[in-house]
């Protein structure tokens, strides 16, 4: 008996615990987390920004060979196009939206803090410039997005989802409880 009850001890010690599951509603972001004067200066961004506004003679372009078909012609010139620039220095893009950017797309910063656009999607350097400008301007776009306000209807269900998971928590919670207590009555796992 002893046995066994060391090795069910063990292997509960060995057995993954699993963190509490935190739902995509538990925490609905809101407007009103942001300062005030962050939320003025994304908007009045937005209402003016557009493409053509980027200022992409301030980034650093380098160009690479292309991977992918081309024939001979990939191998001899350099189209695929790498631009590169330090968010923290870009004073046209309002504080809120460097950070967004850093949260969405921490994968294109590298360890000098540059952030990095790349195109290879033609055989011109031309048009992938304007490729990378366009995604830097769908980037920037996502991130300069203001959470909204839920509705009364969202916040409402949100406030339901919560009380019917807490309910379900403390109905698994009796259950097993009740599984535990009925081995203790029981007297172990070898009755």
């Amino acid at each position: 008996m002893r046995e066994m009850e060391l090795f069910h001890r063990a292997a509960a010690a060995l057995r993954p615990r699993l963190a509490p599951t935190v739902r995509s509603y538990a925490r609905y972001p809101s407007i009103d987390d942001i300062p005030a004067a962050d939320v003025e200066a994304v908007q009045r961004f937005r209402a003016k920004f557009s493409r053509d506004d980027i200022p992409y003679k301030q980034f650093t372009v380098t160009f690479h060979r292309s991977g992918g078909a081309g024939g001979q012609n990939v191998n001899k010139v350099s189209t695929k196009v790498l631009m590169r620039f330090s968010l923290a220095e870009q004073g046209w893009i309002p504080n809120y939206v460097r950070q967004r950017m850093q949260e969405l797309e921490s994968s294109r910063i590298n360890s000098r803090g540059e952030y990095q656009v790349s195109s290879e999607k033609t055989r011109s350097q031309r048009h992938n410039i304007d490729d990378c400008l366009d995604k830097l301007w769908q980037h920037i776009e996502r991130a300069s997005e203001l959470p909204k306000a839920p509705s009364a209807e969202t916040a409402q269900r949100v406030e339901q989802l919560k009380k019917a998971e807490k309910a379900r928590n403390m109905e698994h919670k009796k259950r097993h409880s009740q599984r535990k207590a009925d081995r203790r009555r029981k007297g172990g796992f070898d009755d």
